[in-house]
């Protein structure tokens, strides 16, 4: 081979191998961290430990056709269907480092619920999180949403 395609290699071949190294390394380590959690619950940060491929899940409802429509159990068939995208994809709610909530009609009552099944899911390591109260989204009916960003161990 000559110097030149040699030359052109190297820089290749030691990418190829630095992130081989960090992949192996980061399926051996937790690939995020809490930071600075408070009282409130939704005032923290997550940092992620090691470079990896990111998965952007858009907003998953829990409207249905055929099931009661109430809040509690649209939020419930959201973080179902953000379960299924995660699983579909090689992931976890452990993988997840933000959410994103948004809510019609917000009330002490909804927030309460809405914690506590972010604290039942995501235990005392929840992901980064933003609630935004909306006046409407897409369509009648549909009362809460969430979208998440998840990294992959892959």
């Amino acid at each position: 081979m000559s110097n030149k395609i040699l030359t052109l290699l190297i820089p290749i071949f030691a990418l190829i191998g630095a992130f081989s190294s960090a992949q192996a390394f980061a399926d051996s380590k937790p690939i995020r961290q809490t930071i600075t959690p408070t009282q409130y619950g939704f005032s923290h940060a997550n940092a992620v430990i090691e470079s990896s491929p990111m998965l952007y899940v858009s907003g998953q409802v829990g409207a249905s056709k055929t099931g009661s429509n109430d809040f509690y159990s649209q939020v419930d068939r959201s973080f179902d269907s953000l379960q299924a995208v995660l699983k579909k994809s090689g992931a976890d709610f452990k993988d997840v480092v933000k959410i994103t909530l948004l809510i019609t009609d917000y009330d002490p009552d909804k927030l309460a619920y809405m914690v506590k099944k972010r604290k039942a899911i995501f235990g005392d390591s929840p992901p980064a999180s933003t609630l935004i109260p909306v006046t409407r989204l897409y369509t009648d009916g549909v009362m809460f949403e969430i979208d998440a960003i998840a990294i992959l161990r892959k």
